[in-house]
């Protein structure tokens, strides 16, 4: 008997084993404050974190940066909700 495996369940195996490394990495990574120039105040035209898509409220965290968030804070990658955008 041969200890030698096929180059099909060779490449099968390998293709599980990438999968494997890929499905438990993150898929982003949050940023740091000082790269996205987030202030404690609103911008110039009021916007702030609390009208932002990326500002979770339940938690006063974002999805994009770093650390607890100020609702009336605002960085650089600021997108206005939908919801806030027809008000």
């Amino acid at each position: 008997m041969s200890n030698l495996i096929s180059r099909r369940d060779f490449v099968r195996y390998m293709s599980i084993l990438g999968i494997m490394a890929f499905y438990n990495a993150p898929l982003h990574a949050k940023t740091t404050k000082d790269i996205v120039k987030y202030q404690l105040t609103p911008n110039a035209n009021g916007d702030k974190c609390e009208t932002c898509m990326h500002f979770l409220p339940d938690t006063k965290e974002c999805k994009i940066v770093e650390g607890p968030i100020d609702p009336n804070g605002w960085c650089i990658n600021y997108f206005k909700t939908p919801a806030a955008a027809k008000v």
